[in-house]
């Protein structure tokens, strides 16, 4: 047999590799990433609270047009 490589052999390790090398910077970078969590501290609140929006409720518009009843901005009647 000859020590020569053909060139689908070179293709194949090269892929091989390529495929190696992005695997090792994939957890390098999940690591660093999980690592990212540890660090913070979980006093006080991260989160606001917010309002609950119902889809299927209709707008309650006041006769002028303005500010509706629930803070929402609501057009005119027949303006566009």
């Amino acid at each position: 047999m000859s020590s020569k490589k053909v060139p689908f052999n070179r293709h194949k390790e090269n892929e091989e590799a390529r495929k190696k090398r992005e695997e090792d910077e994939a957890a390098r970078v999940y690591a660093e990433f999980v690592e990212s969590f540890k660090g913070e501290s979980t006093s006080g609140s991260k989160f606001v609270r917010g309002g609950v929006i119902d889809p299927n409720a209709k707008l309650r518009a006041d006769s002028e047009g303005g500010k509706s009843k629930d803070g929402w901005s609501v057009p005119k009647k027949g303006s566009r």
